[in-house]
Protein backbone atom coordinates (compact mmCIF):
# COMPACT_ATOMS: atom_id res chain seq x y z
CA UNK A 1 0.00 0.00 0.00
CA UNK A 2 2.78 2.76 1.27
CA UNK A 3 4.73 1.10 -1.90
CA UNK A 4 1.97 1.95 -4.12
CA UNK A 5 1.12 5.12 -2.64
CA UNK A 6 5.05 6.07 -3.49
CA UNK A 7 4.63 4.92 -7.05
CA UNK A 8 1.62 7.36 -7.75
CA UNK A 9 3.49 10.09 -6.06
CA UNK A 10 6.43 9.74 -8.39
CA UNK A 11 4.82 9.04 -11.67
CA UNK A 12 2.93 12.27 -10.81
CA UNK A 13 5.90 13.95 -10.38
CA UNK A 14 7.99 12.73 -12.96
CA UNK A 15 5.45 12.06 -15.65
CA UNK A 16 7.10 9.18 -16.48
CA UNK A 17 10.35 10.99 -17.24
CA UNK A 18 13.80 9.03 -16.45
CA UNK A 19 17.35 11.22 -16.98
CA UNK A 20 20.08 8.38 -17.53
CA UNK A 21 23.71 8.73 -16.52
CA UNK A 22 24.93 10.34 -19.63
CA UNK A 23 21.94 12.91 -18.51
CA UNK A 24 19.60 12.09 -21.80
CA UNK A 25 15.62 12.36 -21.04
CA UNK A 26 14.14 9.13 -21.84
CA UNK A 27 9.94 9.37 -21.26
CA UNK A 28 8.32 5.68 -20.77
CA UNK A 29 4.14 4.59 -21.03
CA UNK A 30 2.93 4.18 -17.57
CA UNK A 31 3.28 0.51 -17.85
CA UNK A 32 6.64 0.73 -18.42
CA UNK A 33 7.42 3.27 -15.85
CA UNK A 34 5.80 0.63 -13.17
CA UNK A 35 7.71 -1.97 -14.37
CA UNK A 36 11.20 0.19 -14.13
CA UNK A 37 9.87 1.45 -10.70
CA UNK A 38 9.62 -2.00 -9.41
CA UNK A 39 12.72 -3.25 -11.08
CA UNK A 40 15.57 -5.00 -8.27
CA UNK A 41 19.01 -3.42 -7.92
CA UNK A 42 21.73 -4.39 -10.75
CA UNK A 43 18.47 -6.34 -12.66
CA UNK A 44 17.96 -5.05 -16.23
CA UNK A 45 14.97 -4.74 -18.84
CA UNK A 46 13.86 -4.22 -22.04
CA UNK A 47 11.70 -1.17 -22.80
CA UNK A 48 10.13 1.16 -25.80
CA UNK A 49 11.68 5.18 -25.24
CA UNK A 50 8.20 7.19 -26.95
CA UNK A 51 11.02 9.77 -26.30
CA UNK A 52 13.45 8.91 -28.26
CA UNK A 53 11.04 6.29 -31.04
CA UNK A 54 13.33 2.80 -29.81
CA UNK A 55 13.87 -0.26 -27.46
CA UNK A 56 16.17 0.36 -24.71
CA UNK A 57 17.90 -1.61 -22.00
CA UNK A 58 17.78 0.01 -18.60
CA UNK A 59 19.70 -1.85 -15.91
CA UNK A 60 18.62 0.21 -12.15
CA UNK A 61 21.95 0.50 -10.18
CA UNK A 62 21.60 1.31 -6.52
CA UNK A 63 24.58 3.24 -4.95
CA UNK A 64 25.36 3.88 -0.84
CA UNK A 65 27.02 7.30 -0.72
CA UNK A 66 27.88 9.22 2.73
CA UNK A 67 24.34 11.23 2.78
CA UNK A 68 21.95 7.87 1.98
CA UNK A 69 21.36 5.82 -0.80
CA UNK A 70 21.38 6.92 -4.52
CA UNK A 71 19.89 5.21 -7.65
CA UNK A 72 21.36 5.30 -11.03
CA UNK A 73 19.82 3.96 -14.34
CA UNK A 74 22.25 2.80 -17.08
CA UNK A 75 20.44 3.17 -20.56
CA UNK A 76 21.45 1.54 -23.36
CA UNK A 77 21.07 0.71 -27.28
CA UNK A 78 20.14 -3.27 -27.18
CA UNK A 79 21.18 -3.86 -30.66
CA UNK A 80 24.39 -1.22 -30.99
CA UNK A 81 25.48 -0.32 -34.79
CA UNK A 82 27.85 -2.85 -36.06
CA UNK A 83 31.15 -2.46 -38.09
CA UNK A 84 30.37 -2.81 -41.63
CA UNK A 85 33.09 -5.54 -44.00
CA UNK A 86 35.26 -3.30 -45.86
CA UNK A 87 36.27 -4.36 -48.72
CA UNK A 88 39.67 -5.59 -48.91
CA UNK A 89 41.88 -3.22 -51.27
CA UNK A 90 45.43 -4.74 -50.74
CA UNK A 91 44.17 -6.83 -52.94
CA UNK A 92 42.82 -5.62 -55.62
CA UNK A 93 46.03 -2.82 -55.82
CA UNK A 94 48.15 -5.83 -56.19
CA UNK A 95 49.90 -7.73 -59.62
CA UNK A 96 49.27 -10.98 -60.03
Amino acid sequence: MILELLFSITLLISGGHLVSTNLKLHHYSDEDYKEIFYLKNKKSITKHCTRHDKLETLKKVRRSREGGSQTDFQIHNPYPIQDTPQQDTFNNQRNN
